[in-house]
C-alpha cells in the first residue's frame, strides 16, 4: 500500500464525522458505485421477484437477507477508489473470487444479524486474515468504535424504511380523490394483486439502491478512521513527505504487516 496515493485527508476524526465521510466517498465515486450496483445487484434482486409465485412476502425477505453479498461489491469499489484506483465493471467481474471468498458464508448465516457488520466487513474482505488472528484483529478494531457502528446500522435501517414508506405514501398522493382502489388493504396484505405486490418489491429495491451503498461507506469510513487512530497513518505520511523533501528519495513503502494486508487487498 502507498499512503501517498490515498484520496482522503488523513487525520483522526470523531465517529460521527467519520460516518459522514462515507457520504462524501459515495458522492465522489457515485458513478462507478451505482454502475456496479445496477450491473450486478439490481439484476439479482429482479431475479428474486420470481419467488412471488411461491409467497408474496418471499422476494423482499430474500433480497434483504442477501444484503451482505451486495455490501461486498460496494466495498470492493470503494476500497480501491479511496487509493486512487479506477475501478470498472470488468474489474469487479474479474475479482469475484476475492469479493465472495473470505467470510461470506458466516456473513449470510450466524453473522447476518451483527449490527456492526458494515464496520467488520473490511476486516474480512480486505485484511486477508483468518481464525484467531482475525478475531484478535476484530476485537482491537471494534474497541471504542463498535457502538458507533451499531448506531449507524440502526440509523440506516430507519432511513431505509422512511424512504420506502415515503414512496408508498407518494402512491396515495398520486391517486385521484375519487379513487376506490383499496391501497391500504393491499399494503396490509388483504387480497393484494400480484402487480401491486411486485410494485412493493420494486420500491424496496429502489430504497436499498439508494441507502445501502451509503451504509457500507459509513462503516468503511469508521474502519479507516480506526486504523488511522491505531496506526497513525497521518503521522507516517507526514514523516514520509518530510523525508522525501529532505533527501529527494521516494519513500512510498508499506506500513507494516497488518496495514499492508488491509489496504494491499484494498
Amino acid at each position: 500500500m502507498r499512503l501517498d496515493t490515498i484520496t482522503l485527508r488523513l487525520r483522526p476524526r470523531g465517529p460521527y464525522e467519520a460516518t459522514d465521510l462515507g457520504i462524501r466517498l459515495i458522492q465522489r465515486n457515485a458513478r462507478i458505485v451505482y454502475q456496479v450496483w445496477l450491473a450486478f445487484v439490481v439484476p439479482f434482486c429482479l431475479a428474486m421477484l420470481t419467488l412471488e409465485s411461491v409467497a408474496a412476502w418471499l422476494p423482499t425477505l430474500v433480497i434483504w437477507w442477501f444484503k451482505p453479498l451486495y455490501d461486498r461489491i460496494v466495498l470492493f469499489v470503494l476500497s480501491r477508489a479511496v487509493f486512487g484506483e479506477t475501478v470498472t465493471i470488468s474489474d469487479v467481474s474479474a475479482n469475484w473470487r476475492v469479493i465472495f471468498s473470505s467470510g461470506l458464508f458466516s456473513a449470510l448465516t450466524y453473522r447476518r444479524f451483527d449490527f456492526a457488520r458494515s464496520f467488520t466487513l473490511p476486516i474480512y474482505l480486505l485484511e486477508g486474515l483468518s481464525g484467531k488472528r482475525r478475531r484478535s484483529r476484530s476485537k482491537v478494531l471494534q474497541k471504542n468504535t463498535r457502538s458507533h457502528a451499531v448506531l449507524a446500522t440502526i440509523a440506516y435501517v430507519h432511513i431505509e424504511q422512511a424512504l420506502l414508506y415515503s414512496m408508498l405514501a407518494l402512491l396515495f398522493l398520486m391517486l385521484p380523490q375519487n379513487s376506490t382502489l383499496p391501497l391500504w388493504g393491499w399494503i396490509t396484505g388483504q387480497d393484494t394483486p400480484t402487480a401491486f405486490s411486485l410494485l412493493q418489491h420494486g420500491l424496496y429495491i429502489a430504497a436499498i439502491t439508494i441507502t445501502e451503498p451509503l451504509y457500507v461507506a459509513a462503516g468503511f469510513s469508521l474502519y479507516l478512521n480506526r486504523r488511522i487512530e491505531l496506526e497513525a497513518w497521518d503521522i507516517e505520511l507526514d514523516l514520509r513527505r518530510g523525508l522525501s523533501v529532505d533527501t529527494g528519495v521516494d519513500t512510498g513503502v508499506g506500513v507494516g504487516a497488518d496495514a499492508a494486508a488491509g489496504a494491499g487487498a484494498a
